[in-house]
C-alpha cells in the first residue's frame, strides 16, 4: 500500500504539473477584458477604499487578495493572471480526493483532468476575477461534505462551513450549483442529511450579514426582471449549451457517448447477477444517476428558468455546469478497460492544451491595451494625445485608460484638447465616423505618420516640422529642421553611435515660391580629417507620391525626406558633425542660407562616436 500510494502521489503531481503548463503557456494569449480591468482598477486604493468601492453584486475578498498580490508581483497582466493560475491548482487535488473517496484513484484522476480540460475552466483559471475561487471550492466543498457526513464532528464541520463561505464570496453565480449539491447530499445520505445542520448553520452565520444587507436586494431585482429572449428549440439549445463550454465539441460528444455506453454496459452485466436488487439501490448507483441527471437536466432546468434566472442566454454564468459533467465522466470512464482509461486520460491532457475560443467567455475586450503597449515604444517625451470624443471609440472606458496608463506610462500621458502648440500629436479616433474638420486641420498643418489599432480605436501620429519658421534659402526652399532617427522616433539629446553603424536622417522642407531648378541635397559627416558625403535629389517619403524634383514642389506644403547614412569604419573615438548642402548639379553652385559657412555647409547635428 505504501508503494502504491507513492505511485499515485507521483501521478497526481504529474497531472498538476501538466495543468500548470497548459495554463502558463496561455496567460498572454488573450487580452484583458473589461471585467478583469475593473477588478485590477478597484485595487488602486487602500484596503478600506477597496471595500467601499466593491459593487453590491461582488465581495471584496478577491479584490483584497489581488491587491496584496499586485503589491508583491506588480500590475502586469501576466503577473496578475498568474495569481489565478496558482489559486486554481489546488482544485486538481480537491477533485481527485472527492472522487477517489467513493470511486477510486482512476475515477479521481480522470475527473480532475476532465474538469480542467474544459475550455471555460481554462479561461476561468486564468482570468483575473473571483470565479477562480469558486472553481476550486466546488470540488473542495464536495470532498469535505463527503468526509463530514461519513464521520460528523465539529472539526470537520468548521472547514466545510468556511468552504461554503468562500464559494459564496467567489461569485454569486454559484448559487444554483450549491442548491444542486445540497440535493445531491440529500439523495446520497437521505435521513443522515440532518447531521449537516451544524455546518450549514455555521456557513449561513458567515454569509448571512452580507447576503441580507447586500445580496438579497440584488437577487430580488435579478429575479423580478422579465427576460424576453428568443431561445432556440430545446434539442438545439442543449447541444449549444454543452458546446459553449468546450474547445473541441466533437471530441467531447464522443467522450460523453463512450461514458454513456460504458455505464449502460456495466450495469447491464451486473443486472444479470444474483444480487440484482442490491446493485440498483447502491450508493454508487445513485451517484451515477445523479451526475447523469446533472449532465442531461441542468441545461433543461436553466432553459425553462431563463425568464427568471437568466443563466441560459448569458451562458457563461452557468460555468459551474462542467463540474458535474467532469464528475460523471470520471466515474463512468474509469470503468473502461486499461487501454481505454489510458486513451481517455491522454485525450483530456491534450484537451487541456487545446486553444479555447476567446469570444465565448470574455465580456468586453477592447484593443486599448495592445495600442498603448505599442505606443510605449514609439512615444517621445513631449508627445501628446488627443481623443476625438465626437466619434464612437471602441476603447473609451476610462478605467481602462487609467489602468494601462499606470502600467505602461508611470510618469503619465499628456492629453490635449486641441493640436495647437504640439509638435507630435497622437490622434485617437474611430475611422468610421472621425471628425472631418479635425482631420482637415491636422493634414493642413501636420504630416501623418505611424499608426496602430483597428478602425474603432485608431492611433495615428501627426508631426509638425521641428522648426516651424525654418531657414529660407535664396532659391525659395525653406529648411524646417533635421532629425537623426532612433528607429522611428528622433534621438533625444546628442546621438551616441558606434563605428560602421547605419542610421537614418529625416529632413523637413517647404517652398515659399515655385523653385526654378531641380536642386540636389548633400548630407556630409565631417571631422578635422574626414569628409563623407551622400548626394542625391530629395528622397521624399511624405506626402505620398510627391515629386522628387524641387521645381515641382508647391507652396503651403510640407515635404519630408529620409536618408540612410553610416558612420565610417574603421573609426576611432571622436565627434562627427552632420552638415547640409543644397546645390544645382548643373553648375555645382551652392546655396548660401543664413547660418551656413562660406562653402554653403549648414551645421545640423553633432554625433558622438565611441570605439576602441
Amino acid at each position: 500500500m505504501r508503494r502504491l500510494s507513492t505511485r499515485h502521489l507521483w501521478i497526481l503531481t504529474l497531472v498538476v504539473l501538466l495543468i500548470t503548463a497548459s495554463r502558463a503557456i496561455r496567460i498572454n494569449d488573450f487580452h484583458l477584458d473589461n471585467d478583469e480591468i475593473w477588478s485590477i482598477w478597484q485595487t488602486m486604493g487602500t484596503p478600506q477604499q477597496i471595500i467601499q468601492w466593491t459593487s453590491p453584486t461582488e465581495n471584496p475578498t478577491y479584490f483584497l487578495l489581488l491587491d496584496g498580490w499586485k503589491n508583491l508581483a506588480g500590475m502586469d497582466p501576466f503577473a496578475l493572471r498568474y495569481l489565478s493560475l496558482l489559486i486554481c491548482l489546488p482544485g486538481v487535488v480537491f477533485m481527485y480526493r472527492a472522487l477517489r473517496r467513493q470511486h477510486g484513484h482512476t475515477a479521481g484522476l480522470i475527473a480532475a483532468l476532465a474538469y480542467y480540460a474544459f475550455a471555460v475552466s481554462q479561461f476561468t483559471s486564468l482570468q483575473a476575477r473571483s470565479y477562480v475561487i469558486a472553481q476550486i471550492c466546488l470540488p473542495l466543498f464536495l470532498w469535505l461534505s463527503l468526509r463530514y457526513f461519513d464521520h460528523p464532528n465539529w472539526k470537520r464541520a468548521l472547514p466545510l462551513a468556511l468552504t461554503l463561505f468562500f464559494l459564496y464570496v467567489g461569485t454569486i453565480t454559484i448559487m444554483p450549483a450549491l442548491a444542486l449539491l445540497g440535493l445531491y447530499l440529500l439523495v446520497i445520505y437521505r435521513w443522515r442529511i440532518w447531521t449537516g445542520l451544524f455546518p450549514a448553520a455555521l456557513g449561513v452565520l458567515f454569509i448571512a450579514p452580507d447576503f441580507i444587507f447586500n445580496k438579497l436586494l440584488q437577487v430580488q431585482e435579478h429575479s423580478s426582471v422579465a427576460r424576453i429572449s428568443k431561445l432556440p428549440p430545446l434539442p438545439q439549445a442543449w447541444f449549444s449549451f454543452f458546446s459553449y463550454f468546450t474547445s473541441a465539441p466533437p471530441i467531447w460528444y464522443i467522450l460523453v457517448l463512450v461514458a454513456l455506453g460504458t455505464i449502460i454496459f456495466a450495469y447491464w452485466r451486473k443486472s444479470r447477477s444474483a444480487d440484482n436488487r442490491r446493485i440498483h439501490f447502491s450508493t454508487q448507483t445513485l451517484d451515477v444517476i445523479f451526475w447523469l441527471g446533472w449532465l442531461l437536466l441542468v441545461p433543461l432546468i436553466l432553459y425553462v428558468a431563463e425568464p427568471k434566472l437568466g443563466f441560459f442566454t448569458p451562458t457563461r454564468y452557468g460555468w459551474w455546469y462542467v463540474f458535474g459533467v467532469a464528475i460523471f465522466l470520471g466515474i463512468t470512464l474509469a470503468k473502461l478497460p486499461n487501454i481505454g482509461r489510458l486513451i481517455v486520460t491522454l485525450t483530456f491532457v491534450v484537451l487541456a492544451f487545446f486553444p479555447f475560443r476567446l469570444n465565448n467567455f470574455g465580456y468586453i475586450v477592447t484593443p486599448l491595451g495592445e495600442d498603448l503597449k505599442w505606443l510605449r515604444d514609439h512615444l517621445e517625451a513631449n508627445d501628446a494625445l488627443m481623443l476625438d470624443t465626437s466619434t464612437k471609440l471602441s476603447c473609451s472606458f476610462p478605467e481602462e485608460w487609467d489602468y494601462y496608463t499606470h502600467l505602461y506610462f508611470p510618469q503619465g500621458l499628456r492629453f490635449v484638447d486641441h493640436p495647437e502648440g504640439t509638435r507630435r500629436l497622437w490622434y485617437v479616433a474611430s475611422l468610421d465616423d472621425a471628425s472631418q474638420q479635425v482631420g482637415k486641420d491636422l493634414t493642413k498643418n501636420y504630416v501623418a505618420g505611424r499608426f496602430v489599432g483597428p478602425p474603432g480605436c485608431f492611433f495615428r501620429l501627426y508631426e509638425a516640422p521641428p522648426d516651424p519658421v525654418g531657414i529660407l534659402y535664396p532659391n525659395g526652399m525653406r529648411f524646417h529642421g533635421a532629425e537623426i532617427m532612433d528607429g522611428d522616433k528622433p534621438y533625444n539629446g546628442t546621438p551616441v553611435m558606434r563605428e560602421g553603424q547605419p542610421f537614418k536622417v529625416r529632413i523637413w522642407w517647404s517652398v515659399d515660391k515655385q523653385v526654378d531648378l531641380d536642386y540636389s541635397v548633400s548630407l556630409g559627416l565631417w571631422d578635422t580629417k574626414l569628409e563623407t558625403n551622400w548626394d542625391s535629389a530629395p528622397n521624399l517619403v511624405s506626402p505620398e507620391n510627391a515629386p522628387h524634383e524641387t521645381s515641382r514642389w508647391q507652396p503651403n506644403q510640407i515635404y519630408v525626406e529620409e536618408r540612410d547614412l553610416q558612420i565610417p569604419y574603421p573609426y576611432s573615438r571622436g565627434q562627427l558633425a552632420l552638415n547640409l548642402i543644397v546645390y544645382w548639379f548643373g553648375d555645382n553652385k551652392r546655396q548660401l542660407p543664413p547660418g551656413a559657412n562660406p562653402d554653403g555647409n549648414l551645421f545640423l547635428k553633432l554625433i558622438q562616436v565611441v570605439a576602441w
